[in-house]
């Protein structure tokens, strides 16, 4: 069990131990320097959660203005000027050539590919 005194939790063997202080207690709780450091306390709580306020307000400010940044540039950008289809082309340009290479290299028996193609064969069922 605790008794209050202040902003402070007190045993009760503490303060059967302070009896005949109960006076002195009760005057530095009614004087102007307690409340004086409870103002103090109170206002760097305040403090705290206006720093906490001022952070998330700074951060959704970034985020919409990223968010405003995508909707009136971005998009109108990418539907006015849109490269996916020369990208597509592009894509399907170099997949031909690659296949034309491989099938080059699959059809020549002294290439680099069948050389070791017929040596793991070889090393594997030989």
């Amino acid at each position: 069990m605790s008794k209050k005194i202040g902003t402070t939790n007190v045993s009760k063997e503490v303060f059967d131990g302070l009896k005949g202080f109960e006076d002195v207690f009760e005057d530095y709780v009614k004087s102007e320097d307690y409340k004086e450091i409870e103002r103090k306390e109170r206002e760097n709580s305040k403090v705290g959660e206006q720093y906490e306020l001022q952070h998330f307000l700074e951060q959704e400010n970034a985020r919409l203005s990223a968010l405003e940044v995508f909707l009136t540039k971005k998009i109108p950008l990418k539907m006015n000027f849109s490269q996916t289809e020369k990208l597509i082309l592009l894509q399907m340009e170099r997949k031909a050539v690659l296949k034309e290479k491989l099938s080059d290299e699959f059809i020549k028996l002294d290439s680099v590919f069948q050389k070791n193609l017929a040596h793991m064969m070889n090393s594997h069922f030989a």
